[in-house]
């Protein structure tokens, strides 16, 4: 197979078409039923895990943040503690150690919590990058504080969410795959090349954000309706419920690509 440019994949990409990108032995359709049917049932059990539902707390809490005359200080009482230079590594970091702190008690710590708190930190670290945040090394709170305050517009929480979603979506049916074809690369192997190993992570990439994009106008819609009827203020309750039904919405959208 030659050279394939992700910008040329089909704007469409269904689960079984991303699949059939993989050069192996195994029938594509089993292989796309099988890894759908794991993946569903354990999307159902995602409300109760500890790492998924501190991600959606925090997730949540960004945009509450932006709309307060301090947004670092309001980071700081849900347990997101930023240091002095306000950098994009430090918040990085520092959402990590507040979801990892959630998963730190007996039986709480899981491969979806790890995969949450993985989207959360990317999708966080790609709206900086496209805000204009801060830098990797930034040594104020200033810079910081101004591109989360555009989180309190539901355009660009918006956005964060269907970044946070795509990326979990990827790790999770990567996460799925793996376990049923591997991850090799080689003659008579999954992958025969490095390229088509490429090819495929195009086209599970596109398949996740075509998918994400079922939650746009949930999230934007959402955080209007909850500033309008309770204020800036949002308990980690209504947050949890919010993403949880999130996890619905992209559960139901891959169900209907994987056909």
């Amino acid at each position: 197979m030659g050279h394939l440019n992700p910008n040329t994949l089909p704007k469409t990409r269904k689960w079984t078409d991303v699949v059939g990108l993989i050069e192996a032995k195994a029938d594509n359709a089993t292989i796309a039923e099988r890894t759908w049917k794991a993946a569903n049932v354990a999307l159902t059990t995602v409300a109760d895990d500890a790492g998924f539902r501190e991600a959606a707390h925090l997730m949540v809490q960004l945009a509450v943040a932006g709309t307060k005359k301090d947004p670092v200080a309001h980071l700081a009482s849900v347990g997101v503690q930023l240091g002095e230079s306000g950098s994009l590594a430090e918040l990085s970091s520092a959402l990590a150690q507040a979801v990892n702190r959630r998963m730190a008690g007996k039986n709480q710590r899981s491969d979806w919590g790890e995969m949450a708190k993985g989207a959360l930190v990317a999708s966080v670290t790609h709206y900086m990058a496209t805000e204009g945040g801060p830098s990797l090394f930034s040594k104020t709170h200033d810079h910081l504080a101004a591109t989360l305050r555009k989180l309190k517009g539901p355009k660009n929480f918006s956005a964060l969410g269907q970044k946070y979603f795509s990326t979990l979506t990827n790790k999770f049916l990567n996460y799925f795959l793996t376990k049923k074809i591997g991850g090799q690369v080689g003659t008579g192997k999954p992958f025969a090349t490095l390229n088509n190993l490429g090819q495929f992570k195009a086209g599970m990439n596109l398949h996740c954000q075509e998918a994400s994009e079922r939650v746009d106008t949930y999230f934007s819609g959402w955080l209007k309706k909850q500033f309008r009827e309770n204020g800036p203020d949002i308990t980690r309750e209504s947050a949890e419920k919010f993403m949880w039904y999130g996890v619905e919405k992209m559960r139901k959208e891959l169900g209907a690509r994987a056909n």
